[in-house]
């Protein structure tokens, strides 16, 4: 075992009470972000069913638009509808990679900054263009905004946690990332770090 090797491992054994309770904190949000990754992988698997993937339910899924009379959200949703319907297969082909793609990112933990963040955005024009931002809230048995937002807090919230700092891919390559791309991997925050360094 290479001296780096030896010395990673020795940081992230975390001696002490305080480096274990450390890397618990870590571990509890990489089995967050792994069930995260397992629940959009089931959303993507819905995208690969023949209904969405040949773009036949695009109507229904984005015709929110002729409901919702809010200016500009009615707009924004509208303009989604026309580049959706222009070419369907295309545009559901397309969004069923991405989220097979968020999911691998999430369970495997790779570029996790770059992937929360990302899929928070994503998540927001799903919310501001299927569900429409869960309008009208005015209306007859609502319950809540829609889940995608709810995908945005989720997201964010792993952002902050560190949640790719372990059990990720991000952990084996960070090292060999180089600076630029080093940003875009989940890396243990300055304030774990210190608890996880080994005792003198």
């Amino acid at each position: 075992m290479s001296t780096s090797a030896a010395a990673t491992r020795r940081r992230f054994t975390g001696r002490g009470a305080s480096g274990s309770g450390a890397l618990r904190t870590l571990h509890r949000a990489a089995a967050v972000r792994i069930a995260f990754g397992l629940v959009w992988a089931v959303d993507a698997s819905f995208k690969w069913l023949p209904g969405f993937i040949h773009g036949q339910t695009l109507s229904d899924e984005l015709g929110q638009g002729s409901t919702i009379h809010t200016p500009v959200v009615h707009q924004w949703i509208q303009a989604w509808h026309t580049v959706a319907t222009s070419a369907p297969g295309a545009f559901a082909v397309g969004t069923a990679v991405i989220e097979t793609c968020i999911a691998l990112a999430m369970v495997t933990g790779l570029f996790s900054n770059l992937v929360f963040l990302g899929s928070a955005v994503y998540a927001l024009g799903v919310w501001s263009s299927a569900e429409a931002f869960g309008l009208p809230w005015s209306a007859p048995g609502i319950t809540d905004l829609g889940p995608a937002v709810a995908y945005i807090f989720a997201a964010l919230a792993l952002f902050h946690a560190s949640a790719g700092a372990t059990w990720s891919l991000d952990a084996l390559l960070r090292r060999k990332a180089g600076p630029w791309l080093g940003r875009l991997m989940g890396k243990v925050p300055d304030h774990l770090s210190a608890q996880l360094a080994p005792d003198s």
